[in-house]
């Protein structure tokens, strides 16, 4: 009896030990080991499209899994804000939103199906300026120009936004505050949209991301009339800041960069952070970046966190000037 039940221990010990092996195996599984999908909250061709493309062609390399971009526009990012915050906290959904997606639209739209606080940040990749542009044939290529026929006909100068809420949306409502005049706003499903449509002749002006509007800047097709830039830029130094124009209000940065969901494990938010910051970085994409027109702004997930506290703050007194607040 005593050597049946010492081997039923021993068998107990064995089959105990191998679940704790194969438990602790399971726990250190390697990431990644499939593709990554990346929510894109834009439509092509936008300035979160573009930079999540350039950054995202070197992230692959360094994680040696596909990146599968997956655009869903619709509600100024709301859409696909919604649709992340859906998937498994598992690391291989990533949203790639920014100031707009994760703070303003929140503040800002009714019935908002997720917080800023449902998503984690790993990086900032880019920054910049918004752009207020019109077509070459307008007749309103200065902003005295712009202001002058908005007060001279209230609501009948068109701008078209990339969503209601959005960063370009509230420098809009801004202009309006400050300039005493009232414009009509039309809300699209990204930078690409309102761009086409202003290329269509069906709004007059558009308030951009600079990334999305660069390639019509070079080739003529836009003017720019005002920059929302902090400082004067190193590119397109014929556009005038707001700011030197009167309307310090205006001046805002637009950034972009990848988020996770709430719940997704610590070491794979380090792996997503440290590849991010390698790729970020990177010579090639750094130069790809600055020919888009944006600017290459890596921040680690911590400096994100600090940055979007701030950004919380203006994005909340802008949008409760501009009547636009949904949530306290």
């Amino acid at each position: 009896m005593k050597k049946t039940a010492n081997g039923l221990l021993a068998v107990i010990f064995l089959i105990t030990l191998m679940l704790v092996l194969g438990a602790n195996t399971f726990a250190q599984e390697k990431y990644p080991t499939k593709p990554i999908q990346v929510v894109i909250p834009y439509g092509p061709g936008g300035t979160h499209d573009i930079a999540a493309r350039i950054v995202d062609s070197q992230l692959q390399e360094i994680l040696s899994v596909p990146i599968v971009h997956l655009n869903k526009p619709g509600g100024g990012g709301v859409i696909g804000g919604s649709f992340a915050k859906e998937q498994k906290p598992d690391g291989y959904t990533i949203l790639y939103g920014g100031i707009t997606v994760l703070v303003e639209l929140p503040l800002t739209i009714p019935n908002c199906s997720y917080n800023t606080e449902d998503f984690v940040p790993i990086a900032r990749v880019t920054y910049g300026a918004l752009i207020l542009s019109v077509r070459k044939d307008s007749p309103l290529k200065t902003l005295e120009k712009f202001i002058e026929a908005a007060k001279k006909d209230p609501g009948k100068i068109s701008m078209g936004v990339p969503g209601l809420g959005t960063t370009m949306h509230l420098a809009g409502k801004r202009l309006e505050m400050g300039a005493n005049i009232e414009l009509n706003t039309i809300p699209f499903k990204g930078d690409g949209d309102s761009i086409t449509a202003l290329l269509g002749g069906h709004v007059d002006c558009v308030m951009t991301g600079i990334t999305s509007i660069t390639p019509h800047l070079k080739s003529g097709e836009v003017i720019g009339i005002a920059s929302t830039a902090l400082d004067p830029p190193k590119t397109f130094t014929e556009i005038p800041l707001f700011s030197d124009k009167g309307f310090p209000e205006v001046s805002v940065w637009g950034w972009t960069g990848p988020f996770v969901r709430v719940g997704t494990p610590e070491p794979i938010i380090k792996i997503l952070s440290d590849a991010y910051g390698q790729a970020a970085t990177h010579p090639s994409v750094v130069t790809l970046l600055q020919k888009s027109g944006t600017t290459p702004g890596y921040l680690s997930s911590d400096e994100v966190r600090k940055l979007m506290k701030g950004d919380y703050r203006k994005t909340y007194d802008a949008a409760k000037a501009a009547g636009l607040l949904q949530k306290k």
